[in-house]
């Protein structure tokens, strides 16, 4: 029971987190503040991090039933976590190229 709950838990946090970066992105793209968008690139990096660790962890690896004492193959896996991470690598390309601000030009 404690893995499925480990792992849902992992597809709820990452999916609340994609939606409030997606929403984060569009509001500081609207606003011209940029330079934010890094931020949120770097965190995204560390949320993909997360959710590839999660998909490592529930894979057919043995992990599980060594660190819960729990087979892995209980834990009914989903096609959305793959989806939300493919959706952040899009999201970091994206944000690494939208946030890039153009350095003022020197007076003449």
């Amino acid at each position: 029971m404690v893995p499925v709950i480990i792992y849902w838990g992992a597809v709820l946090v990452l999916a609340v987190w994609l939606i409030w970066n997606v929403g984060f992105s569009l509001k500081y793209l609207a606003n011209g503040e940029r330079g934010n968008l890094w931020a949120f690139m770097l965190l995204n990096v560390f949320a993909l991090i997360a959710g590839l660790l999660v998909v490592w962890a529930y894979g057919d690896n043995g992990f599980i039933q060594w660190a819960l004492g729990s087979a892995s193959s209980k834990v009914p896996q989903t096609g959305w976590l793959m989806i939300n991470n493919w959706i952040n690598v899009v999201l970091i390309v994206a944000q690494f190229f939208l946030g890039r601000v153009r350095s003022p030009q020197a007076a003449k």
